[in-house]
């Protein structure tokens, strides 16, 4: 617990959300409720790389101008997080406010502040979000391979004989970033590991034996895009033509910052 949790903290569906003590009139948190993480394809649960949480707040809202809320990430961004408002309790203040909050790759405390004419309240959210492993089928042609020779009855025969190549693949989700660009609040992934699994060389004498190792890590925490591609060592028989694998590409999924959602610190 954060020793500036003076008024509140929740402990909800295993994430700590501490909620500090506001001024008197200001806003006042007095539930949160984790909800399911969007998007629907990349997330698990409330895991996922937009986090969605539910407020009962009093004091926030309508009629009040003065109302808005953002959040703050490590080294005090403060970003312009998307949220609905709900109606007010019947004959109340309390109200639901469902925020959606990216992971932008700042830590996993992001604050909340929630502002009326009167002050503020902020309240601590751990984002939950977690690597994934996607699993592509990947096919080389095998520069070199195709040679044979001929065997005691004068009938092509494989040449057995090893080289090595360093070669790299393509995951489909770095195509996808090439094609869409830089997109404000574009989803994007993020190296975690690679490696490979199931090697299956192909040659004119059917399957032959080699494999395919990861000659360096990629990178952790970069982007995953055509300048981040991750390299393989692949060893074959010299007859070897082709080489077909299963591409274990680990990941997580963030949001890109959008520049017109950062708040300026005021001056």
């Amino acid at each position: 617990m954060r020793p500036a949790c003076l008024v509140l903290c929740l402990l909800a569906a295993g994430a700590v959300t501490g909620a500090l003590a506001a001024s008197p009139g200001a806003p006042q948190v007095v539930a949160t409720t984790p909800l399911s993480a969007l998007p629907a394809n990349l997330a698990v649960g409330r895991a996922g790389p937009l986090n969605r949480v539910a407020f009962d707040v009093d004091r926030f809202g309508a009629p009040d101008p003065a109302s808005q809320l953002s959040c703050f990430y490590r080294d005090r961004l403060q970003y312009r997080c998307d949220a609905s408002i709900g109606d007010p309790e019947p004959g109340g203040t309390r109200r639901r406010v469902t925020v959606t909050i990216p992971d932008l790759g700042r830590g996993a405390t992001v604050v909340v502040r929630f502002v009326n004419s009167r002050g503020h309240q902020d309240v601590a959210v751990e984002l939950a979000n977690a690597p994934q492993v996607v699993h592509e089928i990947e096919a080389l042609a095998l520069p070199g391979g195709g040679k044979t020779t001929l065997g005691s009855d004068g009938a092509p025969a494989p040449i057995m004989n090893v080289i090595t190549e360093r070669m790299t693949t393509t995951p489909a989700m770095a195509a996808a970033a090439a094609a869409a660009g830089v997109v404000c609040d574009q989803l994007h992934a993020e190296w975690v590991g690679a490696s490979a699994t199931d090697p299956v060389f192909q040659s004119a004498f059917g399957p032959l034996n080699g494999s395919v190792l990861p000659s360096r890590p990629v990178k952790a925490g970069s982007r995953v895009q055509p300048d981040s591609l991750p390299e393989w060592l692949v060893t074959y028989p010299l007859s070897a033509t082709r080489v077909q694998f299963i591409a274990h590409y680990e990941v997580i999924y963030r949001a890109g910052a959008c520049p017109q959602k950062v708040i300026a610190p005021a001056q």
